[in-house]
């Protein structure tokens, strides 16, 4: 039994890949088909971090980030918002 599955995947590396599996002789859903037996079984090894680095990488290379003094100052918003709150409890 199969069954579909829709994810969403970047234009570019969905061409690329489906030219490269075509240029094996195979396609793209029996490469992501070997790809996930690969993960479940163990041979394929990916962490969380790895996910989480290569969407950053991918954020990055996007131009979707904001630089730490950004990060900084919205943090710094949302923990004045949150002492406000505080305060005005008491």
């Amino acid at each position: 039994m199969t069954t579909k599955t829709i994810f969403n995947m970047d234009t570019k590396l969905k061409k690329a890949a489906m030219k490269k599996a075509r240029s094996e002789g195979t396609t793209l859903s029996s490469l992501l088909n070997f790809a996930t037996r690969g993960y479940v079984s163990g041979s394929i090894k990916m962490t969380i971090l790895d996910i989480r680095l290569q969407k950053a990488i991918n954020d990055i290379e996007a131009g979707n980030f904001v630089t730490h003094e950004e990060l900084v100052k919205r943090l710094k918003i949302k923990q004045d918002e949150k002492r406000n709150k505080v305060l005005t409890r008491s």
